[in-house]
């Protein structure tokens, strides 16, 4: 996968837009002082593709003081020769959208659920999304704070051992060759 562009509006200490475009393939850094919005950009990446839109468990996504807030993410990624618009708001007025290819669009739950089968991870039944949901991208998503802790490779054993299995068992059936091919 590869992020092409940020965008993100009344989102925790972003109460106007902010825009990060023409991100370059390979290693992006993200520079700057303490509360310089560093995190928060992390923050909403994070939720745009892990968080339920539906879930009222993100207040503290909403800047504070802002009533009415909708905090909302906008991404522009691509996986393989597939290009994705994901957008999100949170809070009031609610509403999700995955735009592939710029022909297809999903809303809401279905756009959710196709994000997370191309990704290759689950949204929780209710609530916030907590490691044991986010599968191999887990192993990518450490947050502030939490380098040291050995959960996202916990939980996304079974994904991998799943995986495995699924490639040995192509192997085992004599279609190896077209396998190792690709």
């Amino acid at each position: 996968m590869r992020l092409r562009a940020i965008r993100l509006a009344e989102f925790r200490r972003f109460a106007q837009t902010l825009e990060i475009v023409d991100l370059q393939p390979g290693l992006n850094l993200f520079t700057g002082p303490n509360e310089a919005g560093k995190s928060t950009v992390a923050a909403a990446v994070r939720a745009a593709f892990l968080e339920r839109y539906k879930t009222s468990k993100v207040a503290d996504f909403a800047p504070r003081g802002l009533a009415g807030a909708r905090p909302a993410v906008e991404l522009e990624f691509e996986v393989g020769d597939t290009t994705y618009r994901l957008s999100k708001a949170f809070l009031h007025k609610a509403r999700c959208e995955l735009l592939i290819d710029g022909t297809q669009r999903l809303e809401g739950e279905a756009a959710e659920d196709a994000l997370a089968q191309l990704l290759g991870f689950e949204f929780p039944g209710k609530g916030q999304s907590r490691p044991e949901h986010a599968g191999v991208p887990g192993l990518l998503w450490i947050q502030q704070g939490d380098s040291q802790s050995r959960a996202p490779m916990q939980h996304a054993g079974s994904h991998l051992r799943d995986a495995l299995q699924r490639v040995s068992g192509e192997l085992a059936a004599g279609d190896g060759d077209r396998l190792l091919q690709k």
